[in-house]
């Protein structure tokens, strides 16, 4: 078995989910004058929570079916520069993002809104 180095996949996996976290801070801020605290993170918590579902649902369905699309591409002759793999990370990209934005979309519901 070898060791792999994990720490260049953390340090995207950071990246992404803190980029998420700065989304939803700035989306809830944004809303925050507009609709007051509570329904500015409530907005901010279901889109999040929508491009996480849209995330993990989209990764799982390349996941599955990446063979049979690439299969396809292959038959009908497309130019399309289309992979499974990039597929994967593309869809794996939202759902971090989505996880992040989520997760400041509940911080900022503790601190403004409280439990």
């Amino acid at each position: 078995m070898t060791d792999r180095d994990l720490r260049p996949f953390g340090r995207t996996v950071a990246r992404w989910v803190g980029g998420g976290c700065l989304l939803g801070l700035v989306v809830a801020g944004v809303l925050l004058p507009i609709t007051g605290p509570q329904r500015a993170t409530d907005t901010s918590f279901a889109l999040g929570v929508l491009l996480f579902g849209f995330g993990v649902a989209t990764w799982g369905g390349t996941v599955g079916f990446g063979d049979s699309m690439s299969t396809v591409q292959r038959h009908l002759g497309g130019e399309s520069e289309w992979s499974r793999e990039g597929a994967r990370q593309a869809f794996a990209v939202l759902t971090w993002v989505g996880a992040g934005w989520t997760g400041a979309a509940v911080g900022a519901s503790i601190l403004l809104v409280g439990l």
